[in-house]
């Protein structure tokens, strides 16, 4: 699998939508998640089945699921990493290392662009 054929999916939940476009929001860590964005491997869990678990499983709210490949990821100057602690399939895509909110708010648009540019890899039923 290629850095541009392995995907990290990341749930978008309904508010991160605007006038059906998926928001950078949904890719900005929030303060809980200490810099690390949550994503699912798409090497151990398709975007579908990533959708269920977290819809069904977790109990937590999405409309859809969006990926970004690994190659996306360090084309941005990020990094990611498994972290299975909480499921063998969760990861984090690390944001620690920017320092500022604008440089953190930067990062999360320019994913948010190349995962709109892919379009929807899971859509809820």
């Amino acid at each position: 699998m290629t850095d541009e054929q392995h995907l990290l999916h990341r749930q978008v939940n309904p508010s991160w939508v605007q006038e059906g476009r998926v928001s950078s929001q949904a890719f900005n860590p929030t303060p809980k998640d200490s810099g690390l964005l949550s994503v699912y491997d798409g090497a151990l869990m398709t975007a579908e089945a990533s959708f269920f678990h977290y819809t069904g499983t977790q109990g937590l709210k999405a409309v859809g699921t969006v990926s970004v490949s690994e190659g996306e990821v360090g084309a941005v100057g990020l990094s990611w990493r498994p972290d299975p602690e909480p499921f063998p399939e969760h990861a984090v895509i690390d944001f620690t290392t920017l320092g500022s909110a604008g440089r953190v708010k930067a990062k999360a648009q320019a994913l948010a662009e190349r995962a709109r540019a892919r379009g929807w890899t899971f859509e809820q039923p």
